[in-house]
């Protein structure tokens, strides 16, 4: 790809979210596609236990994947329906489209205040595993506070290669090649990896404080008891 063409696509994506953010609720649309999405992931979830697999760190991860293929197909219905309502020609679109971005916003020491919360004394061995519970269900909670704040940048990035095949290609003959597809999961699949994690770990430590356990309510249950 030229650097031109990277430019456009960069003023595109930029000029996107601002249409987006004005027009669509982005944010609001995509923490419905999450409600629905995770009562998908408890559907199977439930199923996969009907079937047998009392295994919760096996079963969780597989209906974190299960549960990201109905998000994907939410993801499909939303672009439809944008896409529907979408007009390339909106005068404010392409004033956003013709001004340059803004430089990119970066965090300095970023790195060392994200790991900040780490820096603090550990529990003892009985609530160890009570801890690793809750440090999951903290990290499946910001990844999706993550994923909602990002959603418009997320649907702006679908709909570049839709806004640069409808416009530019008019106009400069520039082709627009990548599937819907291959940027919802671009933008996706580390948050699906980390909840499947945070899960697995989750499953695997209510595994071994609380034998026999079939559901996260159950092992809590016992490891609260004693």
């Amino acid at each position: 790809m030229t650097d031109d063409t990277e430019t456009m696509r960069d003023r595109a994506r930029h000029a996107l979210q601002r249409y987006f953010t004005r027009r669509a609720l982005p944010r609001f649309t995509l923490g419905l596609i999450l409600i629905f999405t995770g009562t998908a992931g408890f559907g199977l979830s439930l199923g996969l236990l009907k079937l047998g697999v009392t295994n919760m760190a096996v079963r969780y991860p597989v209906a974190v994947m299960g549960a990201y293929g109905v998000f994907l197909l939410l993801i499909r219905l939303w672009v439809e329906l944008e896409k529907s309502q979408f007009n390339p020609d909106d005068a404010e679109l392409q004033e956003d489209f013709q001004s340059a971005p803004p430089s990119p916003y970066v965090l300095k020491n970023a790195k060392s205040r994200t790991w900040d919360w780490l820096d603090f004394v550990l529990p003892d061995e009985g609530s160890f595993g009570l801890f690793i519970v809750l440090s999951s269900i903290v990290a499946i909670i910001a990844t999706i506070c993550v994923a909602i704040a990002g959603a418009p940048l997320l649907i702006a990035e679908i709909f570049v290669d839709i806004f640069l095949a409808s416009v530019l290609y008019r106009r400069l003959r520039i082709a627009a090649e990548e599937h819907w597809l291959g940027a919802a999961v671009r933008r996706t699949w580390l948050h699906v990896l980390i909840t499947a994690a945070a899960l697995a770990v989750m499953g695997l430590t209510l595994e071994i404080c609380a034998p026999g356990s079939d559901t996260i309510g159950q092992a809590l249950k016992r490891m609260i008891q004693g």
